[in-house]
């Protein structure tokens, strides 16, 4: 009778894990159909970022750069930080190493304000006990003016003089296998990062030899004049980061779900077999005592 139940829960547990199976195998299509479309999101948004770090180092020697309000520092004491993370889990470690990055990063302090895009971050700083300024909604499209509005906000505070400085915390992403939490200082902004990022940037995007050229013998003329232009400039720099992170986020998100399913399903599948070696060898002993049973009555009968 024990190893008939015992078989009986064998068979119950294999139908289970099937079902499992079946299911994280469907969310590991539904991911993997939704990643393509955020990783080619994600990756035609960096060449508009560039060309737009390009714009503004050419525009630098015909400005006074260090008298506009975003380039300058102010007297707050807080400093305020965006972190981008998921409304949803089964994501694997991709929020778990975003919080752990943060938590080294030297921003979990007592004068940090945080704005977050997700549940996930908004339960990770109320836990925490920081200040939590608002809260956004990781949505399944990302569109530009949530950026445009969460950039409105912190360069309203900044300007407002409640904050010295932003910093954005995101999984940035790198490969469908790998995602690495970075941290990025957009408020006030920093042009020696631009113009670094314009340099690193060029090896790949242009050759160096032509860009040296274009330098002496190209001459850019701006409309309106460079003043007005550098203030547009700026804080769509600032409006395309925010974007950009997003993005970035959307296709880590995206990503990791995809392969977390896909972990998920082959340990199902592995688990499955593992069951029904374990079903086929206990069926076997439950036969194998049968028949000693019907032998040994046999033999006690002659």
């Amino acid at each position: 009778m024990s190893k008939m139940a015992n078989t009986r829960e064998l068979r119950r547990r294999i139908k289970s894990v099937k079902n499992t199976a079946q299911i994280t195998k469907a969310m590991q299509m539904v991911a993997a159909s939704r990643m393509k479309r955020a990783q080619n999101q994600a990756l035609s948004g960096r060449p508009y970022s560039f060309n737009l770090s390009s714009a503004l180092e050419r525009l630098l020697p015909l400005v006074h750069p260090e008298a506009h309000v975003l380039l300058k520092g102010n007297e707050a004491k807080n400093t305020g930080v965006v972190l981008l993370s998921t409304d949803k889990g089964l994501c694997g470690a991709l929020n778990t190493n975003l919080f752990r990055f943060l938590s080294t990063s030297g921003l979990l302090t007592a004068d940090t304000i945080f704005y977050t895009v997700g549940k996930k971050g908004r339960n990770f700083v109320a836990k925490s006990g920081k200040d939590l300024q608002a809260d956004f909604e990781n949505v399944d499209t990302v569109s530009f003016r949530q950026a445009v509005q969460l950039a409105k906000l912190l360069t309203d505070a900044f300007l407002a003089g409640e904050i010295k400085e932003v910093y954005i915390v995101y999984p940035g992403f790198v490969s469908t296998l790998r995602q690495e939490p970075v941290k990025v200082k957009i408020l006030p902004i920093d042009l020696a990062s631009v113009i670094l990022n314009v340099s690193e940037g060029s090896d790949s995007k242009r050759d160096s030899s032509l860009i040296a050229q274009n330098d002496k013998k190209s001459e850019f003329l701006f409309e309106p004049d460079p003043d007005k232009l550098l203030d547009y400039i700026l804080l769509h720099s600032v409006r395309i980061r925010i974007y950009q992170a997003l993005l970035e986020t959307k296709a880590s998100e995206q990503s990791a779900r995809m392969m977390a399913m896909q972990n998920a399903t082959d340990n199902a599948l592995e688990l499955v077999d593992d069951l029904k070696l374990t079903y086929n060898q206990t069926r076997q002993d439950a036969i194998t005592k049968e028949l000693l049973e019907i032998t040994t009555a046999s033999l006690a009968m002659t």
